[in-house]
Order: C-alpha cells, then sequence, then structure tokens
C-alpha cells in the first residue's frame, strides 16, 4: 500500500506547480520592482533636464534684455560723443576759412558739402575706431545696430574703454548683476518644469557662474511590492537624478560670474 503512494505522482506534480507558480509571482514583483525604480530614475531625470533647460533660457533671456539695454545707453553716448567731436573739426575748419570784407567785417564761409561732411564723419569715426558695421547707427539713429558687433566694440574695444572707464561696466558684471537680481525669476521656471514633469519639490538649483552653467538635482520617491515602505529609513526610498546645461553667450564673447 505504501509503495502505491509512492507510485501516485498526481499529488507531487501540483505541489511543483504550485511552488513554480510562486516563485513566478515572486520574481515578477522584483521585476517589477526593478522597473519601478528605472521608472523613478528616468521621471528624475527628466524633470533635472527640464529644470536646467528652463532656468539656462531664462537666465539667457535676463541677460539678452539687459545687455539690449546696455548697447542702448552706449549708443547714445557714443552718438554724442560722436557729434561733438564733428562738430569741434567743422568749426575748426570753418575758423580757419573766415574771410573779411571791405569793411573788416567777418564773412561766413560757404556751407561744407556733403562730401566734406562725409570725410569728417570718417575721420572722426577711425579716430574712436568704430567698426564699419556700426557707422551708419552712429551718424543716423534710426539705422539698425549690429548688436553683436556693438557688444565686442563697447566690452573689447581698448579705445572706447579707456574714454569711457568712468561711465561703464565691463560685460560680465552687467550681465551677473542681472542674473543676480533675476534669480527668483529662473528659479522658479526651473522648479515649475521639474515639478511638471514628475519631479517632488525639494529640487536643488545651482548657477555655476565660471562655467556659465546650470546644475540641477531633483529626487522622486519610489514604492515597491516586495518591501514595505515602513522598512526604509528617511530618504532611502528616494531615486536623485543630476543634469547640466551650459547658457548660450553672444558670438565671440565669453561671459563668467564669481
Amino acid at each position: 500500500m505504501i509503495s502505491r503512494y509512492v507510485r501516485n505522482e498526481k499529488g507531487n506534480t501540483l505541489l511543483v506547480i504550485i511552488g513554480l507558480l510562486v516563485g513566478a509571482i515572486f520574481i515578477s514583483f522584483i521585476f517589477f520592482d526593478f522597473f519601478t525604480t528605472y521608472a523613478s530614475k528616468r521621471v528624475s531625470q527628466t524633470s533635472a533636464d527640464a529644470a536646467v533647460l528652463a532656468a539656462a533660457n531664462e537666465i539667457k533671456e535676463v541677460y539678452d534684455e539687459k545687455l539690449k539695454s546696455e548697447i542702448e545707453i552706449r549708443m547714445d553716448r557714443l552718438r554724442e560723443v560722436a557729434n561733438e567731436f564733428v562738430q569741434e573739426k567743422i568749426d575748426e575748419i570753418m575758423e580757419d576759412n573766415t574771410e573779411e570784407d571791405e569793411e573788416g567785417n567777418p564773412v561766413p564761409p560757404p556751407s561744407l558739402t556733403e562730401r566734406e561732411l562725409d570725410a569728417i564723419w570718417n575721420w572722426v569715426m577711425d579716430k574712436m575706431q568704430i567698426p564699419n558695421e556700426l557707422r551708419k547707427a552712429v551718424r543716423y539713429s534710426y539705422e539698425e545696430v549690429d548688436a553683436n558687433v556693438a557688444l565686442r566694440y563697447f566690452f573689447k574695444n581698448v579705445w572706447y574703454k579707456e574714454w569711457f572707464s568712468r561711465e561703464v561696466k565691463e560685460i560680465n558684471e552687467v550681465a551677473c548683476e542681472a542674473i543676480t537680481r533675476s534669480e527668483p525669476q529662473w528659479m522658479d521656471a526651473a522648479k515649475y518644469f521639474a515639478i511638471k514633469n514628475g519631479a517632488e519639490e525639494d529640487i536643488e538649483i545651482i548657477f555655476k557662474g565660471k562655467e556659465f552653467k546650470v546644475m540641477a538635482r531633483v529626487k522622486k520617491s519610489a514604492s515597491f511590492i516586495t518591501v514595505k515602505d515602513q522598512s526604509f529609513g528617511s530618504g532611502e526610498q528616494d531615486v536623485y537624478a543630476e543634469a547640466e546645461a551650459s547658457i548660450k553667450t553672444p558670438k565671440g564673447i565669453d561671459i563668467k560670474c564669481k
């Protein structure tokens, strides 16, 4: 009778199948937990990428607007000085050509021709080392200003920097002051897009001035099936991700902040 029960494999097969099912379910839970961790990491990374891109774009808009305003101010000053030089040259020419009538009264010299005025303007602009791309905009305020050429002239030209040294700030100082003052603006933009892409509110945004980059560090908490949340200590379920983005600068100009 004992040998009959041993030869009966129906019960043994059932136990094996149940064991395999339990093992398969457990393994599927493990895979689900791995997938949850991966998904949380992916969400964190996407959030970090979105945060730094938003911050970098916002910072660029901030300093672009400031530099645009600075260009307008400096162009007005440049026109003012150029016109003063031109008028001085005209007065000098007029004095040299002054004649007297029969009674000894001064006779006004004839007006300068357009060609003579052009020559005076060219002489003045050569003296001020003004690039060809800016000369029309200096002489005529309605002409469009090439912003990139203007920036290089205002912030790199030796003559201009020496002449207006008491009136102007370096480009780094101008841009970095604007970025510092607008910190709440680009921080809010970074946090908004990080949270919108699934990150939690505990977000770290750092402006790396010397490298002119933005760095973001975000987190996303993961939940597991195989391990209860109560089994984890504070922060042990958090999945972190970091990202960096360079901030674009005007062509040919490097901006660095302390």
